[in-house]
């Protein structure tokens, strides 16, 4: 079975708010009908946390998740790939192996830390 490496949030086509992962109906508006848009980009974290009561399709001891706000204005839920998280970290967006499943590799956003953000580049606090 091939993998899927597509990733996409999901512009409502009548207000235009994006959202990731999708919603049924438009958190904005209601509508229920969406397209597909890259995510990607950077931003920062908003909050975190490790989850520990994973099922046994996970192979991790634990599973370290995010919501982060894109510089694009996108609030996305993912995997953060940092062993010192902190809120208001800079991050930058890629798409990787989040789960493998009866040998399929499940793909999803992942979070990293910006080494060397620039200084314009800080979290806004508040919003």
């Amino acid at each position: 079975m091939a993998d899927q490496r597509s990733v996409s949030g999901h512009r409502c086509r009548s207000c235009s708010t994006v959202t990731y992962p999708q919603h049924a109906l438009c958190p904005t508006c209601g509508h229920d009908v969406f397209d597909a848009v890259p995510v990607s980009g950077e931003g920062c974290v908003l909050t975190y946390t490790d989850l520990y009561a994973l099922t046994l399709a996970y192979t991790q001891r634990y599973l370290r998740l995010a919501i982060v706000q894109l510089d694009s204005g996108l609030r996305a839920t993912g995997h953060l790939l940092d062993s010192d998280p902190q809120v208001g970290k800079r991050i930058k967006v890629q798409i990787g192996v989040v789960r493998e499943a009866e040998g399929v590799k499940l793909y999803g956003l992942q979070f990293v830390p910006i080494l060397h953000p620039e200084p314009s580049s800080a979290c806004v606090s508040g919003g």
